[in-house]
């Protein structure tokens, strides 16, 4: 695992307007990406690096779950005239693009980054994707694939190591893995039990992350809301979860968006996560929360 290292990441908004296409420039790095909401697209292809190759991804609210969010991931060349050619779809807000200042990536380079994303937006399953079939395999002649294949060895992982530290920053998380279990102090889990329900998860970034393996009773309550029940069966639509006998597995580590919503997940009822997790003791995660924050305080009292 690379050990994680400080970075300056700038965004300039040359419309003036908090509402508009904001440039992003990554101190160091010869990329440059633009996030660009949807009714000013028309900023973007004005501009020379939307007539570029690169990659983009274009995010909204799934319509057919308003809990999560479905994304197309693609590549072209230029990046201007197909985001103009999405303006069909309705689903997305906001466009991420990605190309370099130089104009060092060609089509080719593209396609291969757009695999790679795609593939790791796929593992990672924090999202619906559409049109997935794109990003396969490209089918180059032998000379460009070889060619292909140094850049990738050589540039284009780098290319995409500062793309994947730019998208967290700029609100996009789905390409995010939690990190491997070994990594966790184990004194850091804390673990839920309930009737078909038993759990390990411990407080990440963005959330609370639970391990692979656990289980949750299948039914839900009758008080249970509404919008619980479809996050849950858009995870196991995801392969996320699986849909068992009388419970439901967890097949990866995941992150959820709160202690409350992991908890209710598994329990298949309104939770209260804080309450609901502890510690290998018994100590809630409310408990440890307060603790923390009291020590916080007291560290900061002159």
């Amino acid at each position: 695992m690379t050990t994680p290292r400080p970075f300056a990441l700038s965004l300039f908004v040359p419309s003036g307007l908090p509402e508009g296409m904001r440039i992003v420039d990554k101190t160091n790095w010869s990329g440059i990406g633009f996030v660009i909401p949807r009714s000013q697209l028309k900023e973007f292809t004005q501009r020379p690096e939307a007539g570029r190759p690169g990659v983009y991804v274009l995010t909204g609210p799934d319509p057919e779950d308003g809990g999560t969010d479905l994304a197309t991931i693609g590549e072209a060349d230029p990046l201007g005239r197909r985001l103009e050619q999405h303006q069909a779809k309705e689903f997305w807000t906001t466009a991420y693009a990605f190309t370099s200042k130089d104009g060092y990536l060609n089509k080719s380079h593209a396609q291969h980054l757009e695999a790679r994303l795609i593939g790791l937006a796929q593992a990672a399953k924090r999202c619906r994707l559409e049109d997935v079939l794109q990003g396969h395999a490209v089918n180059l002649a032998e000379m460009d694939r070889a060619v292909a294949e140094g850049f990738r060895e050589a540039v284009a992982e780098g290319f995409l190591d500062e793309v994947l530290l730019c998208f967290p920053v700029l609100g996009i998380r789905v390409f995010e893995q939690p990190p491997n279990f070994p990594l966790i102090n184990p004194s850091n889990l804390f673990f839920l039990r309930g009737p078909e329900a038993e759990g390990r998860g411990y407080e990440s970034p963005n959330g609370f992350t639970v391990l692979k393996g656990a289980k949750g009773r299948r039914d839900f309550t009758a008080s249970s809301p509404d919008a619980l029940m479809r996050t849950r069966e858009q995870l196991i639509r995801q392969g996320v979860l699986d849909k068992q006998d009388n419970q439901v597995e967890l097949l990866q580590d995941y992150e959820f968006k709160s202690p409350s919503q992991a908890a209710g997940l598994l329990l298949a009822r309104s939770a209260n996560g804080r309450l609901d997790w502890k510690d290998a003791a018994g100590i809630t995660l409310k408990e440890h929360q307060e603790r923390a924050a009291a020590a916080a305080s007291a560290d900061a009292d002159p």
